[in-house]
């Protein structure tokens, strides 16, 4: 029944879908010699973008959950800003493609698949209404006698069998052809169940990095300038060269244990993100990053520590990447909030091509984003631009910090 429903519903989108990108096309091209001709032709091209989020939703109705929507969340709301921005997005081209095969062949599979039942019901009853009034007419053929009738239904009830198989059949076609075309890839999704534990194990890990920063700081941190101290005024008052010489080198040593010291504190959590927050952050990483990065983030007040500590890795990975995949000469970052979700793009101009299954930078990039209820997404078309993408859900913490 849940295959019928799927097939009976994708005969209807399929046929309203062609009749109305017949429309846009007829008056596009009617109106083509005008300006105002590109209007109907875009929102033709375009018509795979609403045909993809109700296919989407339609896998309900298999008992399977939605897809979330593998577009872009907008920073702006303008109609020109919405049809560049989806115009230029590979899934809008795989949604296109997928409603093309719908109005020109899909539905009509799906209307075969929901009228063969129907008409071998009819035939079903041939008997009863045999039985009623006599010999009958069913579908162009008469049934003179109740042993016609009783063959017609018995081919009947076969029918109905071969077509739920066939209903089920195409329903998995249709699937997989959702899935692969229509959905995002895998690793973009996150598992719901387990990100409430994956959040509260991560909070659990701040709460421990900020002890041992502290630790660090307060206590090794201190001892070794100290020591280093002592080190010096012993330098210092010893006259004898090789003496001087091994205390020169261990005062050397305990400066460099100092350094590295600082450095892995950095490298837990900087401080800045601490201080500062997450634009000051990520500018003080693109300041120390080997080519010239543009920085944006419009991020009013403070994030929840957990968010800007996910946001902050996440770009430095994706960074990273850049520096040693992309051969890129430019590369950027910006950071918006829109409806309580932090979205954060890093994109570079490098030679693209990024394949998440041999870099396991992006997935643990997604896997650590998917801790707090967010996604990754990238687009990286063979010559480039490749723009990274997270979306992480989020709350400021102070209006005003």
């Amino acid at each position: 029944m849940r295959a019928w429903a799927y097939a009976a519903t994708g005969a209807l989108l399929g046929g309203g879908t062609m009749a109305i990108v017949l429309i846009f096309v007829l008056v596009g091209v009617t109106l083509a010699p005008f300006v105002i001709g590109f209007v109907p032709l875009t929102a033709a091209g375009l018509a795979g973008i609403p045909v993809g989020a109700i296919e989407r939703r339609r896998l309900r109705l298999l008992g399977l959950p939605a897809h979330p929507s593998p577009h872009r969340i907008l920073r702006g709301t303008g109609p020109v800003a919405w049809t560049g921005t989806r115009l230029r997005e590979s899934v809008s081209w795989r949604e296109l493609g997928y409603t093309m095969a719908l109005i020109t062949g899909l539905w009509l599979l799906d209307y075969v698949v929901a009228a063969v039942p129907l008409v071998c019901l009819v035939c079903l009853a041939a008997p009863v209404v045999y039985l009623v009034s006599g010999p009958v007419d069913v579908l162009g053929s008469h049934l003179a006698t109740l042993a016609d009738s009783l063959l017609v239904a018995g081919f009947a009830g076969l029918g109905l069998v071969a077509a739920a198989y066939l209903a089920v059949a195409v329903a998995s076609m249709r699937v997989l052809i959702v899935q692969a075309l229509l959905a995002a890839p895998p690793y973009e999704v996150p598992d719901m169940e387990t990100v409430g534990s994956s959040g509260r194990l991560l909070d659990a890990f701040d709460a421990e990095r900020r002890r041992i920063e502290r630790d660090l700081h307060d206590g090794t941190q201190q001892r070794l300038v100290a020591l280093g101290v002592m080190l010096d005024m012993a330098r210092m008052n010893v006259e004898e060269p090789e003496l001087r010489s091994l205390l020169t080198r261990a005062h050397r040593e305990t400066i460099t244990t100092l350094e590295e010291l600082r450095e892995l504190v950095r490298g837990i959590h900087p401080r800045v993100l601490t201080e500062r927050g997450l634009p000051e952050a990520v500018s003080e990483l693109a300041r120390a990053h080997p080519m010239r990065i543009r920085v944006k983030i419009n991020v009013p007040g403070r994030l929840v520590p957990s968010v800007e500590s996910t946001a902050y890795f996440m770009v430095s990975e994706a960074l990273a990447n850049v520096a040693k995949h992309a051969e890129a000469s430019d590369c950027w970052v910006s950071g918006w909030i829109v409806h309580d979700m932090l979205i954060l793009e890093v994109g570079d101009s490098g030679r693209g091509g990024l394949d998440s299954r041999a870099d396991g930078g992006v997935q643990g990039m997604a896997d650590r984003v998917a801790a707090v209820g967010g996604q990754v997404k990238f687009t990286s078309p063979g010559g480039g631009p490749t723009i990274v993408r997270a979306e992480i859900p989020c709350l400021p913490q102070t209006a005003t910090a």
